[in-house]
């Protein structure tokens, strides 16, 4: 028996060796499957549980609370696990590299096809960060500050020049700080845009709501324009707001227009800006119920403040481009078709996208900043 298994062993083991490395060669790799993302509603279940926040003031907390306890906000891979436990981490080296790269290299089709939609708000928490570079007062509030982040890299950075005025969102509620777009803020300082992210008065601070807060967006923009040209280091000033902070920035545009300070702005740009007052104050989702709140009453008893509270895109200087997710579940769509502005309208976008610099939505306004890169 030995002398007759011996060979035909013998022959087996020298057919894998022949097969095998073919076998090897023309196997089928792994693939990577997409997580599913999804958001329902308006912000997160999940509110800033740091004790140090600045805004103690309970009763607008509690409100918060109980209009975002009905969220349902998830996201989960195809095995119901959080995908965030392994958040998936931007290299902002590669991005300031291939942003703009020619549609058909492999390697920016290949990012492109990994870039996120429908982003949650809780996603924001566990970007890459670092605290700003300076501060300034605006004001004589505490509230009143502007959060400096230096455009990183120098010259030779590809955005080095430019300049983002930004006012962040949150339904004007104190319940959401500045500080949840700090990712946002560090990403694009690691390309070599500078940021001015402002704190403002919002509803639930002394001095906040209709007008105060467009009142401390105002002097907030002037202050940083101002100190931008003290410096004398940038080309091109943006004044960039999300959400109602698009609502904000948009008419802190129109009132600065005309003078010499609003001059100085590029562009406005809108992320999912709030721009039809009347219709999103009669709307259902959390953040429309708060429309009223911050305007003090319905569009039908305040009909001059909301009338007021509407911006007017043919009487802002710059030019004005409203960037939009066509599935954006807090604004819809139809915000960003305003007379004499343009806009981009990005498929399956979500709210949150824009603050993320993973998402297609994040690219979409690289893209506007890049056409005034030169």
């Amino acid at each position: 028996m030995k002398s007759s298994l011996k060979p035909t062993c013998t022959l087996t083991l020298a057919a894998l060796l022949t097969f095998l490395p073919a076998l090897y060669t023309h196997a089928t790799p792994l693939k990577k499957v997409d997580s599913q993302l999804n958001y329902i509603d308006t912000h997160p279940s999940e509110l800033n549980s740091d004790s140090k926040a600045p805004h103690p003031n309970s009763a607008t907390i509690i409100d918060a609370v109980v209009a975002l306890s009905m969220m349902g906000v998830t996201q989960t891979n195809s095995n119901n696990e959080d995908i965030h436990d392994n958040e998936l981490k931007l290299s902002l080296k590669e991005a300031s590299k291939d942003t703009h790269a020619n549609a058909k290299d492999d390697v920016h089709a290949n990012k492109k096809t990994r870039m996120l939609t429908q982003v949650p708000y809780s996603a924001l928490g566990v970007l890459p960060t670092r605290e700003h570079d300076s501060k300034f007062s605006y004001g004589e509030d505490t509230l009143q500050t502007v959060y400096v982040w230096h455009g990183r890299g120098g010259i030779k950075n590809q955005f080095a020049g430019n300049v983002v005025i930004f006012v962040h969102g949150g339904c004007w509620l104190n319940a959401y700080g500045y500080d949840h777009a700090k990712g946002f803020y560090y990403a694009l300082a690691e390309l070599g845009v500078g940021v001015y992210a402002m704190e403002y008065r919002r509803v639930g601070d002394e001095g906040g709501g209709w007008p105060g807060s467009l009142e401390d967006v105002i002097n907030a923009v002037k202050a940083s324009i101002e100190k931008i040209e003290a410096m004398g280091e940038s080309r091109n000033i943006f004044v960039v707001g999300h959400s109602a902070g698009g609502h904000l920035g948009l008419l802190a545009a129109q009132q600065l227009s005309g003078s010499d300070i609003g001059a100085s702005i590029k562009q406005v740009v809108g992320l999912a800006a709030i721009t039809d007052m009347q219709r999103y104050a009669h709307g259902k989702n959390s953040c429309q119920t708060a429309t009223p709140k911050f305007m003090g009453g319905m569009p039908e008893d305040k009909f001059n403040a909301y009338k007021m509270a509407t911006p007017g895109v043919v009487d802002i200087q710059p030019s004005v481009i409203l960037l939009q997710g066509n599935q954006d579940s807090i604004v819809p769509e139809h915000h960003a078709a305003m007379v004499g502005a343009k806009n981009r309208i990005v498929t399956n976008g979500g709210h949150f996208d824009w603050l993320h610099p993973e998402s297609t939505s994040f690219d979409a306004l690289l893209e506007v900043l890049g056409e005034h890169d030169k």
